[in-house]
C-alpha cells in the first residue's frame, strides 16, 4: 500500500499520524484492521496505562507506539508516535 492509500486509511478513522514513517504506518495499519476485526490488544503486546486503565499503549517496535483507548470494550485508535513523544505525553498527563 502506497503512502497515500496509508494516509486516508488513518485520515478516515481519524488517527493522528504527523511524521510517522512509511514502513511504521504499514506495520500500524495491519494492527488497526486486526483490532477492527476484534484481535486482543494483548495480541500485540499492548498494556493498560497504569494512571489511565482506559487508555492502550501498543508498540510498533522499539521506536514507535499506538495510543488507544478502550471505550465499551472496543479499541480506537487515537495516535501513532514516536517513544519520545509517548514518554513525553504520559510526563504530562
Amino acid at each position: 500500500m502506497d503512502r497515500h492509500n496509508l494516509l486516508h486509511f488513518f485520515e478516515r478513522r481519524d488517527i493522528d499520524t504527523k511524521h510517522v514513517p512509511l514502513d511504521v504506518l504499514e506495520r500500524a495499519h495491519k494492527v488497526v484492521e486486526r483490532l477492527e476485526h476484534g484481535e486482543p490488544y494483548m495480541t500485540f503486546r499492548g498494556k493498560r496505562l497504569r494512571r489511565n486503565r482506559k487508555r492502550i499503549s501498543i508498540p510498533l517496535g522499539l521506536r514507535w507506539r499506538i495510543l488507544a483507548d478502550d471505550v465499551d470494550g472496543q479499541m480506537l485508535v487515537r495516535r501513532i508516535m514516536s517513544h519520545q513523544t509517548y514518554n513525553t505525553l504520559l510526563a504530562i498527563n
